[in-house]
């Protein structure tokens, strides 16, 4: 069973769910405006196995405090170390923003990360969007513009349930209600949406120097979903490449949540990684 609590790490109060077990932790973190309930899956099955494993909502996210004011990229950063701190030795995986947080978290607290698996990483992207995204000056006018237009909520939220599946999922995957139905409720008016879209630009343009100069010396898996809409198979490929020793798994049917596709095959690359 899926035990339910709160904890603070550095400051910010936010949820956690977690199933208990034996061994080295695992510390599962989330997507950009996701949560820990993406790893419902994940946690079900980690339990089945007999291993310990937390989600926590990232800052602003889920049921977590808001973020503060300020740049984006060491509030997680500083989450992420004092939640590795409280936990002691873990491994770590993590899906997009939580990817690429765990990537940095490793690098930063080599004695204790004991393990990386990073799932579609979205850093190492170049397509389009995110040269847009890169390019502050563009955003901030294209945010402040966008925010700008009246879209009604209800066709929002009828674009959000289109669209999200199509995100997340990959092709004929069986969405979960529930997961969508938690989007549409954190995308319940345009106001929401370009919210998210700007702090999304804000942090693309905080990280646009790439995992550059990071060195993680823990066993890495590199995963990526070969269906993914969002991010492109080559940002993945070269956070593997840019990690000597690490290993590299495209997953041929997964969007850009495998956990989310193939919560079994994400718990079994994670054990397989670690025996």
């Amino acid at each position: 069973m899926i035990a339910e609590s709160r904890a603070a790490y550095n400051g910010v109060s936010t949820r956690v769910l977690s199933v208990p077990g034996g061994g080295t932790p695992i510390v599962l973190l989330h997507g950009y405006a996701d949560s820990a309930d993406t790893w419902r899956g994940v946690l079900a099955r980690l339990e089945s196995a007999g291993r310990p494993a937390i989600a926590v909502d990232l800052p602003g996210f889920g049921h977590a405090d808001d973020r503060q004011a300020g740049p984006l990229l060491p509030q997680f950063d500083r989450f992420a170390d004092a939640l590795i701190a409280e936990m002691g030795c873990v491994v770590l995986v993590g899906n997009s923003l939580g990817a690429a947080t765990g990537v940095r978290a490793a690098a930063r607290n080599t004695d204790a990360v004991k393990g990386l698996v990073a799932l579609d990483d979205p850093i190492g992207a170049h397509h389009w969007v995110a040269r847009l995204a890169r390019r502050r000056e563009v955003s901030e006018s294209f945010w402040s513009r966008t925010g700008r237009i009246r879209i009604p909520p209800h066709a929002v939220q009828w674009a959000t349930r289109r669209y999200m599946v199509r995100a997340l999922y990959g092709p004929g995957v069986a969405a979960d209600p529930q997961v969508i139905s938690q989007w549409t409720q954190t995308l319940s008016g345009w106001p929401e949406v370009a919210r998210l879209g700007r702090y999304a630009f804000q942090y693309a343009y905080e990280t646009r120097a790439g995992h550059h100069g990071i060195q993680v010396a823990c066993p890495s898996l590199i995963v990526h979903g070969a269906r993914d809409r969002i991010i492109p198979v080559y940002s993945s490929r070269k956070l593997h490449q840019q990690i000597p020793g690490s290993r590299f798994v495209v997953l041929p049917r997964s969007g850009h949540c495998p956990q989310l596709d193939d919560p079994a095959e994400v718990v079994r690359l994670t054990l397989q990684m670690e025996a």
